[in-house]
């Protein structure tokens, strides 16, 4: 069997598992380019081609490039210990037997931000992820086609940007207005972070796509005018499985439109059919009046729900139609969010939490030890 017509089949198999409300697409050669391109961020080995290339070779030698890379090793043995492991024996020891009954292959998080990191390590087995939030879908250019100064300057902003998930385990807002999303770093928006996030943990990057969603709400794998949604597909091969996924990342405004049938944003968000839903925000959106139709969609279309105190108001939680664990404990929001302690909550923590062997929560919390988080299945 030649290369081609192999890469046919697994992206076939793999594909036909997601939800069939996603128009398939066809199949194309991996471009082994955005692979290459994300281990140079990782600080990994790239092939042996790429290496080899003149070009590239000369910027692999350069002293501050070598320094990247001992920054980068550094940070993911950091990464490993105080996220990865304990995550991973939490999941498979509290949520893999639940998991399994889970049908929907589609992963969906809301005001994600460029952390993939958390999102993969909740929900690994899903086939699709789609991320949503306001920052920049950006680029990862060729490092050859950059000055040597700018080089410079977009490795360190993309060592700024992971270092603080490392530090905390969720971005600041201040340093990714100040690091990720600036376009004079060359290396800027969340594709840079998404995608070193990707090769770190073991998946193979098969091909990178700018997307749009049309006015139609159908998504589109070029750019359109108007261009709703605008993001990126990137395809990858699951260090797991083996199995070929799709990862989405859509930039834009969280509110009740983004979820309405009328709306060519919501009528690509319901096209994704049912979800299972990772919420992790600072910013307690869906505690406000103006964002309960969106709270209510997503608790209509969603199969388990993985959230701090910052996603949905437990209080929009039907008792009698989810199932719900609480882990860690939860005694108030983030100060200076405008919004009160949710008293519901509070009782049902005093009726007993399990323990939370990790970090999950923002700023203070996560200093104090804090950390709160919920699941919920549907009944």
């Amino acid at each position: 069997m030649n290369r081609i017509s192999a890469i046919l089949i697994l992206f076939v198999a793999g594909f036909c598992q997601q939800n069939t409300s996603q128009v398939e697409q066809p199949v194309t050669e991996v471009n082994s380019q955005w692979q290459d391109r994300a281990l140079f961020l990782a600080g990994l080995p790239t092939s042996k081609e790429y290496s080899e290339r003149p070009e590239i070779a000369q910027i692999l030698n350069r002293p501050h490039y070598r320094e990247h890379q001992r920054q980068m090793n550094a940070f993911w043995s950091s990464v490993e210990r105080q996220r990865v492991a304990p995550m991973t024996a939490w999941w498979r020891s509290r949520l893999s037997p639940r998991m399994d009954n889970v049908k929907t292959k589609t992963a969906l998080y809301p005001l994600s931000g460029g952390d993939l990191l958390n999102f993969k390590l909740v929900y690994p087995h899903a086939n699709r992820y789609v991320m949503i939030a306001m920052e920049k879908p950006g680029v990862m250019p060729a490092p050859n086609s950059m000055s040597d100064p700018q080089l410079q300057e977009g490795l360190y902003s993309v060592r700024k940007m992971l270092g603080n998930i490392a530090l905390t385990g969720y971005f600041f807002s201040r340093w990714m207005n100040q690091y990720m999303n600036p376009e004079k770093y060359g290396f800027y928006g969340t594709l840079p972070t998404v995608s070193v996030f990707l090769v770190r943990l073991g998946h193979r990057i098969q091909d990178v796509e700018m997307t749009c969603v049309d006015a139609q709400g159908n998504l589109v794998y070029k750019r359109v005018n108007p261009c709703y949604l605008p993001g990126y597909r990137i395809r990858f091969q699951d260090a797991i499985s083996g199995r070929d996924k799709e990862l989405y990342y859509h930039s834009t405004r969280i509110d009740n439109d983004l979820f309405s049938h009328e709306s060519a944003r919501g009528k690509y968000i319901r096209s994704l059919g049912d979800v299972a839903l990772m919420m992790k925000a600072a910013v307690y959106l869906f505690h406000r009046p103006a964002y309960t139709e969106g709270a209510r969609y997503l608790l209509e279309h969603s199969e388990v729900i993985v959230q701090d105190d910052s996603g949905i108001p437990y209080r929009l939680f039907d008792k009698s139609r989810w199932d719900i664990s609480l882990f860690g404990t939860y005694r108030y929001p983030l100060p200076g969010m405008g919004v009160y302690p949710q008293q519901d909550l509070i009782r049902a923590y005093a009726g007993g939490s399990e323990h939370l062997p990790f970090a999950y929560g923002y700023g203070p919390k996560t200093a104090a030890r804090a950390s709160g988080l919920m699941v919920a299945f549907a009944k």
